[in-house]
C-alpha cells in the first residue's frame, strides 16, 4: 500500500462516504493540479475484514 498523507486519506474517506450515500461505487472526473489537467477515477471494491491485512501489505 502506498503512503498517502493524512489529508488525502481524510478526503478519500469523505469521497467514499459520499459515493456510498449516493448508492454508487464509482466516480470519474477531470481535476487540475499545478496547472496540469488529470482524468481521475475512483472505484470502490469492498473487502472482507479478515482480508484487510493482505491489502495493507500491497
Amino acid at each position: 500500500m502506498t503512503f498517502i498523507s493524512h489529508a488525502i486519506e481524510v478526503a478519500l474517506t469523505r469521497l467514499t462516504e459520499e459515493l456510498i450515500a449516493n448508492h454508487t461505487h464509482r466516480a470519474d472526473t477531470v481535476v487540475c493540479a499545478q496547472g496540469t489537467f488529470y482524468r481521475t477515477e475512483v472505484r470502490l471494491v469492498p473487502i472482507k475484514a479478515n482480508e484487510l491485512a493482505q491489502h495493507l501489505a500491497e
